[in-house]
């Protein structure tokens, strides 16, 4: 298998040469620590060799920090409208929708995966809940060795859904519904198809409906749209930019990774998303009590708790993305009301790059 066919298979499984971003071409600031800030990310963007990256942090009042480092394409500098993909980031906003129709009463958390798709093993014991709360048991589709091979056959290719969730059924469960936690992006998918089963219309529309429009998240798409706008995606190796990925069709990610849009969207994002406004104030309720620990996944995203399409990282909530050239975060901290947003357009031997960044940012606070 070439080299990028093996990155992009690890890339969904976590689902050249340029100089490092020295420091943020441009930053706006309403806080004393816009030195700190830029500093403290420059230094650890530049250490990990990443090519570009965006940053915004919002608190109640408004925008605190902008900045954007180094290259969204090698050569062409990253600005404000600078679209990355959000990879798994996207499962908040697919989990939103279904409980928002959880709030219309069109869906029940504790129905079976089975009511709304067919063919799921072991559907009528795996609940809606349990997908979200990533404990079905479910394999996960981009850990199947065969997806390798058939992205490096044609990543532009627009899969069917059936494709992605026969590369999970096709493997033996890892354990009962509800006995512990593992993160699966199978889970997202299937949330992704009881979306469509209810609504009649596929997940990412009802997203662009839903959140898209009533947030005016003018830059969010269901993947990259528009060349001018769009970062390239790249491997880091030992602080240097290996290659350049291809982009991939956002099909091969689906409900579970295939939006994108800018840091400053992602930040309005995590703002409702943490504070639980596009749904009931019982139903954000009861999505924060179901946070649990993630012991028992070793492989699982840098959280310390996971509920409903939702993970918990030093009391912050919200969450991160990483594949396939692009990581990113969104982290909301009720206390004080900020938001933290991050981009970068870059994976490699960091999975847990922007969560890292993200508690190098936290002591200037």
């Amino acid at each position: 298998m070439s080299l990028v066919a093996g990155t992009l298979a690890l890339g969904i499984a976590l689902a050249g040469c340029a100089a490092a971003p020295e420091s943020a071409t441009q930053t706006t600031a309403a806080t004393p620590s816009e030195k700190q800030l830029t500093d403290t990310i420059s230094k650890f963007l530049k250490k990990a060799g990443v090519p570009g990256a965006s940053v915004v942090i919002t608190g109640a009042k408004g925008e605190e920090y902008s900045g954007n480092f180094g290259d969204a394409v090698i050569d062409d500098p990253t600005t404000d409208a600078t679209r990355f993909a959000y990879r798994s980031i996207t499962k908040a906003f697919t989990g939103t929708v279904i409980l928002q129709l959880v709030d219309e009463g069109k869906v029940k958390l504790d129905d079976p995966v089975s009511k709304y798709v067919d063919g799921v093993p072991n559907g009528e014991n795996i609940t809606i809940r349990e997908l979200g709360n990533m404990r079905s048991g479910l394999a996960n589709y981009s850990s199947n060795p065969k997806l390798g091979e058939m992205l490096s056959k044609d990543p532009s290719r627009e899969p069917a859904v059936s494709e992605l969730l026969d590369l999970s059924f096709s493997e033996p469960a890892n354990f009962r519904p509800g006995e512990k936690y593992e993160y699966s992006n199978t889970n997202t998918l299937l949330l992704g198809e009881v979306i469509e089963k209810v609504t009649g219309k596929p997940w990412q529309d009802e997203v662009k409906s839903r959140i898209e429009t009533s947030l005016k998240l003018s830059s969010v798409e269901y993947g990259f749209t528009d060349p001018n706008l769009d970062a390239t995606g790249y491997e880091v190796a030992n602080g240097k930019v290996v290659e350049a990925l291809p982009v991939v069709a956002p099909g091969w990610l689906g409900a579970a990774g295939a939006l994108t849009g800018t840091a400053s969207d992602l930040a309005t994002w995590g703002r409702a998303l943490g504070s639980g406004s596009l749904i009931d104030k019982a139903t954000q309720q009861e999505r924060l009590d179901q946070f649990g620990s993630t012991e028992d996944d070793p492989k699982s995203p840098e959280y310390d708790r996971y509920g409903f399409t939702m993970g918990e990282i030093d009391g912050w909530v919200g969450h991160t993305g990483t594949g396939l050239g692009f990581q990113g975060l969104v982290m909301y901290d009720a206390k004080s009301e900020r938001v933290i947003a991050i981009l970068v357009n870059a994976t490699g031997e960091d999975p847990d790059l922007p969560a890292h960044l993200f508690k190098e940012i936290l002591p200037l606070y």
